[in-house]
């Protein structure tokens, strides 16, 4: 029986990893769930699971089991002994939970690319001991086992493009088109980075961090059909791609399993449903945060955690529906333009350049009149 901790169990990740336990009841068993603040959803999972543990990052008490909260919980939810943690938190609030089990080398397996990517110049020499969630670091993943590492020629990550990878004008979208994602069912703030290709850059800096892979062997395409995850290529000339229907089940129940593979649940992908596989060269242009993700990666320091908390900041301000679409990029290089910090050498040197950043985003919108939550 393999005990595990769900974070973020009331979101999407947290969900379908519920769903992945309540399948092999005689091989999981849920140890701690954890969520930003008691809800319906948190107390109708602690009923089902019974955890022994639950976490509140905003404080409450759950009757009939420890309730854990504030920066004291984290440190001990980060010591407990727990056979895999899965962390489903999303954007920046994912960077403490995953520095500390860092830190406790604890098993994780992480669908948190921000986290991965602000820690990545403080912790990269522990990353091979995560497992990816995200289907294209998962797709990596498995594809990358078919080969030696020595042998590799690059790393292809598919993008499905979005609701507007082939549309004719960016202007005048609303908040409800770009969270209309054609392939998955995601968060918002990941929805809205998939509608600017965001979320494939990010992908990209995950990727370096995570496989210690060069920018040079690393490549997106657009690739509308979503059943190619992700392709690795070796130098003899072989590409190897995991494909799958769009399922999320997959990934996490892979790094839950792993090495070995159990039935999901999900759909098993028809090829003749399908007929035909594309595959676009992403219009930088157009979705200029592809280009300005990798810029920061390649320069590295503290560029790529400016880049994360920047455009957390820019999506939530278009959520709020206090900016165009299009004027989100226009924040992020704006931020980065002025953003001037050493490389990040602790995890107290990440924590200062996300308060810097987010105080600097401020000066910047007080100055020119931008509301500011």
């Amino acid at each position: 029986m393999k005990s595990i901790a769900v974070l973020g169990s009331t979101g999407s990740i947290g969900s379908q990893t519920l769903d992945i336990v309540q399948r092999y009841p005689d091989r999981l068993r849920v140890k701690l769930l954890a969520a930003s603040r008691v809800s319906e959803k948190l107390l109708e999972q602690v009923k089902q699971f019974r955890p022994e543990y639950v976490y509140v990052a905003e404080g409450g008490e759950i009757e009939g089991v420890k309730t854990l909260s504030g920066d004291t919980g984290l440190d001990e939810l980060a010591s407990l002994d727990i056979d895999i943690f899965i962390n489903g938190i999303a954007g920046i609030a994912g960077i403490k939970p995953t520095y500390l089990l860092l830190k406790n080398r604890k098993k994780q397996a992480t669908a948190n690319k921000e986290a991965i990517i602000c820690l990545g110049e403080v912790f990269k020499d522990r990353y091979s001991e995560i497992l990816p969630i995200d289907s294209e670091h998962s797709a990596v993943f498995q594809a990358l086992q078919a080969g030696n590492r020595e042998n590799l020629k690059r790393i292809i990550l598919t993008a499905s493009g979005g609701p507007f990878w082939n549309s004719q004008s960016l202007e005048n979208i609303t908040v409800e088109d770009a969270l209309n994602h054609p392939r998955w069912k995601m968060g918002r703030k990941v929805t809205i980075d998939s509608a600017t290709l965001m979320n494939k850059g990010l992908e990209i800096i995950e990727a370096h961090y995570l496989f210690n892979i060069p920018y040079s062997k690393i490549e997106a395409v657009i690739h509308p059909q979503s059943l190619i995850h992700g392709i690795v290529e070796f130098i003899d000339g072989s590409m190897i791609a995991q494909m799958s229907c769009p399922d999320m089940r997959i990934p996490i129940s892979y790094a839950i399993s792993y090495p070995d593979r159990w039935e999901t649940g999900a759909k098993y992908l028809n090829l003749f449903e399908y007929g035909k596989l594309e595959f676009y060269q992403p219009d930088e242009e157009k979705f200029p945060l592809l280009k300005i993700a990798r810029e920061c990666g390649e320069k590295g320091g503290a560029y790529p955690t400016v880049l994360t908390v920047a455009d957390e900041l820019a999506v939530d301000m278009f959520l709020r529906g206090e900016i165009k679409f299009t004027e989100i990029p226009l924040i992020v290089e704006k931020i980065l333009e002025k953003a001037n910090f050493k490389k990040p050498e602790s995890y107290e040197d990440v924590i200062f350049i996300i308060e810097e950043t987010k105080k600097l985003f401020k000066d910047i919108y007080k100055t020119a009149g931008g509301k500011i939550a």
